[in-house]
This record gives structure tokens, sequence and C-alpha cells, in this order.
């Protein structure tokens, strides 16, 4: 069971009972994410009113029957993987189980943040909740989040970003009070601003970047930009910048006079070593060190 104290003059509360079997988690600016493995007793009983916004997701297995209390009333019915839920900040939800091991995803989004993004004032934003719903954006960010603390987290601030900016645009458009905007197809970045932006990106590879950072020197919004970047280049900003890494450092390693793979790592703007191995293994099916070694011979 885990309680928080006092946030923004609220009384934060998350208590759960049940008992997590395995827990891995990463934080990036406004997003926290933990993948769980998580067993319920029947009877397990919880409460959450947080500070800040939170989504569970099921990825796998059940907790039996649910029973929830949120915005939307009351649920009653099963756990299944897929189901989504949604606990705005100071909303409370209240549920129960009847047992029963599940893996999820809990997504924690900071309220100013996601404001931030939307051009918005915190106190503006007005979120309704739901408990086990089918959201396939929210699931297939969910699922690739999943993937990326089991990989290790091989990617920088900017993975983190993009996620934390769609999810937000997202929940904005389809659960708060907000006008929906037009959603046609995004215009894209070509031109001087797409040049603008490439040339920044390539002369700052090493550099943590910021999707906000991205926007500003594209001239757009940061709720726009990944569309726009998608629509110019056929590429999400992350993977556009990954690959970029992941050439540099192949370049890096090709020099016969390059660094060591450890500072290759820092150079292209990879947290570690291992890191670089991991992501450099997927993109082209050899180690750093192996490919170092082939492109001397």
């Amino acid at each position: 069971m885990r309680s928080a104290g006092d946030t923004a003059g609220m009384t934060a509360v998350h208590a759960f009972g049940g008992r997590d079997l395995a827990r891995t988690g990463r934080s990036w600016p406004g997003l926290d994410v933990d993948l769980v493995r998580w067993r319920a007793a029947e009877g397990t009983t919880g409460v959450t009113e947080r500070a800040d916004h939170l989504l569970f997701v099921t990825l796998s297995g059940s907790a039996g029957r649910t029973i929830a209390t949120t915005d939307d009333g009351r649920y009653d019915g099963s756990d299944h993987p897929g189901a989504v839920t949604f606990v705005p900040a100071r909303h409370r939800r209240r549920s129960y189980y009847g047992g029963g091991l599940t893996e999820y995803v809990a997504l924690r989004l900071c309220p100013h943040e996601v404001a931030s993004v939307l051009g918005s004032e915190p106190g503006r934003l007005e979120f309704r909740g739901f408990t086990h719903r089918p959201d396939p954006v929210v699931h297939a960010l969910s699922a690739a989040l999943r993937d990326e603390l089991r990989s290790g987290g091989a990617t920088g601030r900017l993975y983190g970003d993009s996620i934390a900016t769609t999810l937000s645009v997202h929940l904005a458009h389809r659960y708060s009070n907000l006008v929906r905007p037009d959603r046609g197809r995004a215009q894209p970045l070509t031109g001087p601003a797409l040049r603008r932006l490439l040339d920044y990106i390539d002369a700052h590879l090493g550099d943590d970047l910021r999707i906000r950072t991205l926007a500003e020197v594209a001239r757009v919004s940061p709720r726009h930009i990944s569309r726009a970047f998608v629509a110019g280049t056929g590429l999400p900003p992350h993977r556009y910048v990954t690959e970029r890494r992941l050439e540099r450092a192949a370049r890096l390693l090709r020099a016969p006079d390059g660094p060591p793979i450890g500072e290759i790592a820092g150079h292209v703007g990879l947290s570690s070593q291992s890191h670089l191995t991991t992501a450099f293994r997927r993109r082209f099916g050899v180690t750093p060190l192996t490919y170092r070694r082939e492109a001397a011979r």
C-alpha cells in the first residue's frame, strides 16, 4: 500500500492492496511510467486521487471481476487486456477486484506540462475520467513504453517528450472541455522550416533534445510538431533522431582514429555504452565492437 503526502494544496492518495511481483519504472520531464506485474487476491480494493493525471492500461492477464467508481459512473465487469482507465488530476477512483494476475502500465502526466503543450492554463482544462474502456491510441503508446522499459531504455528525452505530447493532445481532444480542432491531413514541414529543423538536429545530436525545442526551431506549436514532422519526413521526431544518432555512431566507428565506443555514446546523445549497443544491434544487426572490427578489415 502506498500513499503520497500533500501536493499543491491537496492530500494525494494512492492506496492499493494486492502485491507487486515486478516493477520497472522510468521518468521523463512531465511523464512517469511504471511497468508492473500485479497479483490481487479476491476482495482487493484500491483508491486513488492524485495531483497528476493517471492512466492504467492492462496489457495481459486479468484481475477478475472489477467494480470501480469514477466520473462516468459505476463499472461492473471484467478486467481484460486492452482496458484503459483514466483518472484526471484531483479526481477520485475507488475499485474492487475479484482476484488474478495482470501486467499493466501506469502513466502519470504533469497537468502543467499537459496544459503547456495545449497552450492552455491548467485551471481551464477540465478532463472526464473513465475506467476500463478501449482506447487503441493509449494502448499502443503504452505497449511502446513497455517495450522501451524492457529494452533498457536506450532512447533519450525526445522519446518521452513525443509520447507525452501525443498523449496530452489525444486526451484533450477526446476527454476534455476543449473544442476538438480540425483533424484533417497535417500540413508537412517543407522548405526552409524543414531544412532549418534538420540542420538543428544534426548540430545537436549529442544534446538531450526536446519536442518543445524542435517546435521553436521549426516555428510551429508543440501540439502540431510531431504530425507536421511525420508528414514532412515520414518518421516521428524521436525515430528520425535515433536513426541520425546511429548513423553518426557508425561513421565514428568506421573512422581509423575514432573515439572509444563508450565516448561515442556520449557524442551521439545516447546515455551509455549499453544503450548504444542495444540500439546499434537492433539497427545494424551487430554490436558496435563487431562493426568496428569488420570496418577495420
